[in-house]
């Protein structure tokens, strides 16, 4: 688990693994390999939440030290 929390460019390695696969979900849907539909709509924004969390974890252990 310490892995996920090592810094990358300022960011966690886990708030990069989120980015990359909220750019994974659109690139699938701007070829048509993924429906753009209600289901495709909710991982973006399950995602988008993860993604703002992780932020918000980088922040807090970042103002503990």
């Amino acid at each position: 688990m310490k892995f996920f929390t090592k810094r990358f460019a300022g960011q966690s390695i886990l708030s990069w693994a989120f980015q990359l696969a909220l750019i994974y979900v659109a690139w699938q849907v701007s070829t048509k390999a993924m429906p753009n539909n209600i289901t495709t709509i909710t991982v973006a924004a399950v995602l988008l939440l993860a993604i703002y969390w992780s932020f918000s974890l980088d922040q807090r252990s970042r103002n503990n030290k």
